[in-house]
């Protein structure tokens, strides 16, 4: 795919050596019968997703807190320094 996707790129450093006829049928042919097995791979992933409820936007309840505001918690740090990086 990626030979494809690159083929006509401006940097001749990203361009792959020409592709023969033949040989982009055969790859496309490929790629459409990775895709028909991967969409299968992933049905019951989707089944499963459209039974479940839609999720609801979370709003914050109070002000943003930016990243070099004080942090809320009083410790006089910066946020990003103090319980943001426990959020993750």
């Amino acid at each position: 795919m990626m030979m494809l996707a690159h083929e006509d790129d401006p940097d001749p450093a990203m361009r792959p050596p020409p592709i023969l006829e033949d040989s982009r049928e055969e790859i496309v042919a490929q790629m459409i019968a990775g895709l028909t097995r991967i969409h299968r791979h992933f049905e019951p992933v989707r089944r499963l997703n459209s039974r479940m409820p839609q999720l609801m936007p979370v709003h914050r309840s109070g002000p943003k807190i930016g990243r070099n505001d004080a942090c809320p918690c009083g410790s006089g740090r910066k946020y990003k320094h103090c319980c943001a990086t426990k959020l993750h």
